[in-house]
């Protein structure tokens, strides 16, 4: 006798219908949590309900009574797992492709609803619809394989593995199906331990994709949020907070091989009338350009921070205290070797740099605080220029513009 994994489990069936669709309500409340996602798990809600639905149904549709209703369960089922895997292919990034998808949902609909041997052989329809589903799962696996995802990489494996898993157990229910075509249900052996385990996880499968996805969600979210405490929202730069938990550290390395630190306060002239004349729009404008300019005129291993208001700081590791000058100097010339440009407005930006360099024994507070001081030099100065204890020579052309 052939074994046919098509078993009485109805009650597992109805159980898991309704448990797919209170997640498929919960997840239409949820998606909106997080923007980016918002499609997916949309998506995703969507390919609950129907698979949902579709466990309902085959749970409540009395056996041989109309082939229909079960035809269109398969099919909905079929269908939900298809749409899911859309939805995970969108979380990590794939392009949407409505025209296959339809194309596929289509032939699903077609092949378990339009042919009378698959809509009358339950064992010719689960193995039509069990071959699709597991070409499209491994096809999912396969791109989210190859996507890249920093804040939850161990979520993207175990989402590769339960769509290789999912496919597999497809396969295994097609296989199962081939072998009963044909066969009376006299000839069809009650399925096993094994059989069972194995129709228990696909109806379970939903639920863990979804858990796997809603902590990836999760991931993502928690690590944008690291990102949003970590840097200035306006200008992307480090935050002050960021600056003194990473400065202090890097302040004590440097003391401990002996090698030199820059500190550089800067500030934008006279941004009070910016504002006055132009708008706090067009002072936002240039703070988000001069932030622009300094990360990019500035080293990789320095700390860019926005300290507060319309002044910056740097820390810049250095060979010798002269270079810190015409560091400065080149920053100094990059803001306002052209003007900032916010529409059709052109508006002229200076800075004033205050720049000191780390002494022996001190901390990272008096570092920035002696920046500081010789920022306000450079302003009393006339502005527009680089205040320090360390001009090589006294001369501040040294420092040639970066343009």
């Amino acid at each position: 006798m052939v074994r046919f994994l098509i078993v009485d489990m109805h009650t597992l069936w109805l159980f898991g219908g309704a448990a797919a669709l209170a997640s498929a309500g919960a997840l239409v409340f949820l998606r909106s949590l997080h923007h980016p996602s918002t499609n997916a798990l949309g998506l995703h809600a969507l390919a609950l309900a129907l698979g949902g639905a579709g466990l309902v149904v085959a749970a409540l549709a009395p056996e041989g009574v109309e082939p229909v209703a079960a035809a269109s369960a398969d099919a909905m089922i079929a269908g939900s797992v298809m749409l899911a895997c859309e939805a995970v292919r969108r979380l990590y990034g794939a392009r949407p492709r409505p025209v296959l998808l339809a194309a596929i949902v289509f032939a699903l609909v077609a092949g378990c609803l339009g042919f009378e041997a698959t809509r009358t052989d339950a064992a010719a329809r689960v193995a039509f619809t069990s071959v699709l589903v597991a070409i499209v799962s491994s096809l999912t696996a396969v791109r989210i394989a190859r996507a890249r995802d920093p804040a939850a990489e161990i979520l993207r494996h175990l989402l590769v593995g339960a769509g290789f898993a999912n496919a597999l157990l497809w396969l295994l229910r097609s296989g199962l199906a081939v072998d009963a075509l044909g066969l009376p249900v006299s000839r069809i052996a009650p399925a096993d331990a094994l059989d069972v385990a194995a129709a228990a996880l696909l109806v379970l499968m939903p639920a863990i994709v979804t858990a796997l996805m809603l902590m990836a969600v999760h991931a993502r979210m928690a690590d944008e949020l690291r990102a949003l405490a970590a840097t200035d929202p306006l200008t992307r730069l480090l935050s002050r907070r960021v600056l003194f938990e990473r400065g202090r550290p890097l302040v004590a390395a440097k003391h401990a091989a002996g090698q030199s630190l820059a500190a550089m306060m800067v500030d934008i002239d006279h941004f009070k009338r910016i504002n006055d004349r132009h708008g706090h729009a067009t002072g936002d404008a240039v703070l988000r350009y001069c932030a622009r300019q300094l990360r990019a005129g500035s080293r990789d291993d320095s700390l860019v921070a926005r300290y507060g208001g319309e002044e910056f700081a740097l820390l810049v590791p250095i060979l010798r205290a002269g270079d810190a000058f015409v560091a400065a100097e080149r920053l100094r010339h990059r803001v306002s070797h052209r003007p900032c440009r916010v529409d059709d407005v052109s508006v002229p930006v200076t800075v004033s740099i205050g720049v000191a360099i780390l002494q022996p024994g001190q901390t990272l507070e008096q570092l920035l605080a002696e920046a500081d001081r010789l920022l306000y030099e450079a302003k009393r100065a006339g502005r527009n220029r680089v205040g320090t204890l360390e001009e090589p020579g006294g001369r501040a052309d040294l420092a040639l513009p970066v343009v």
